[in-house]
């Protein structure tokens, strides 16, 4: 084992993941993850995935995989720039002899498919043109007709006293009708104010509760701390947990989420959405200031 695999292992048995656990969380094969443990790189499928695999394994359990690589990119496969094969002497004659006998015709043939090509727009372009201007003007036509016979209609005595009537009855019902309450000010506000890599800052203002639910749709490790970085919960949820938490009295907390597709957040009832896409950062840490009732402006 490298030490890099060494130090993949260590951190996912401190998370508490088991191979097929990571599995889940990564969507990476099995097989693969014990060869990236066991630094046998070649049963990879290429360079290239050997460094994605092992980036997203090191933050599904909560490492910077960006740093992971950058420290052990001695023990990584580097993906190799492949030369551009040079042409050969005898291929460099081929093509001056082809050129020479090609037919002037076969020369200038670019040239005429482009002109033809060009005549071609142009004339479609014409036609459109044209056709938009029949189709405008015909609207224009009936528009003008329909607004001639509504004229006629309006400056008929009937009809002006119909509509003198109908706009005294909108006048008064208008008049009787009450004045709406203004919005309530103070709500409860739930807002991501800074994100930084896979960090979120979210404040909660004007609230008279701090209640975090967090419920699982798959496999997940999470951790919820306080500003003093005392554990409050620490552990995997599989499909269907919840995990509930009082937090009033607390200013700070600190939500470590390991595998933020199979998550979903809520504070006092509501529905959070996440700032970063899930499916983009597995690993997401949001900290979460309760900031409280605030005072009127």
């Amino acid at each position: 084992m490298t030490e890099l695999g060494q130090k993949l292992k260590e951190a996912r048995e401190q998370k508490g993941f088991s191979i097929d656990q990571l599995q889940e969380v990564t969507k990476i094969q099995k097989r693969y993850l014990i060869s990236i443990e066991e630094g046998n790189f070649s049963v990879l499928p290429g360079d290239f995935y050997a460094r994605a695999f092992i980036k997203q394994y090191a933050e599904a359990v909560g490492l910077n995989g960006e740093a992971v690589l950058e420290e052990y990119k001695h023990e990584i496969p580097q993906p190799v720039s492949q030369d551009v094969p040079q042409i050969s002497r005898g291929q460099k004659t081929q093509e001056t002899v082809q050129r020479a006998t090609s037919s002037p015709i076969a020369d200038h043939m670019p040239k005429i498919l482009i002109t033809v090509l060009i005549i071609a727009i142009g004339v479609a372009i014409w036609f459109v043109f044209r056709f938009v201007s029949n189709k405008d003007s015909g609207q224009v036509k009936q528009v003008q007709s329909a607004q001639t016979e509504v004229e006629k209609a309006k400056n008929s005595p009937l009809d002006q006293k119909k509509e003198d009537q109908k706009k005294e009855g909108e006048t008064q019902q208008t008049q009787q009708q009450p004045k709406q309450q203004q919005p309530a000010t103070g709500q409860e506000e739930v807002k991501f104010v800074e994100t930084k890599d896979n960090v979120s800052t979210l404040e909660l203002r004007n609230n008279k509760a701090f209640k975090l639910e967090v419920t699982a749709k798959g496999t997940s490790y999470v951790d919820i701390k306080d500003e003093n970085n005392n554990v409050l919960y620490k552990g995997t949820l599989t499909e269907g947990q919840t995990q509930q938490q009082d937090l009033w009295s607390k200013n700070v907390v600190r939500l470590n989420i390991g595998s933020a597709p199979n998550v979903d957040i809520k504070i006092n009832g509501q529905v959070v959405a996440y700032p970063i896409k899930p499916e983009d950062t597995y690993h997401q840490i949001w900290v979460i200031k309760n900031l409280g009732e605030q005072p009127a402006q």
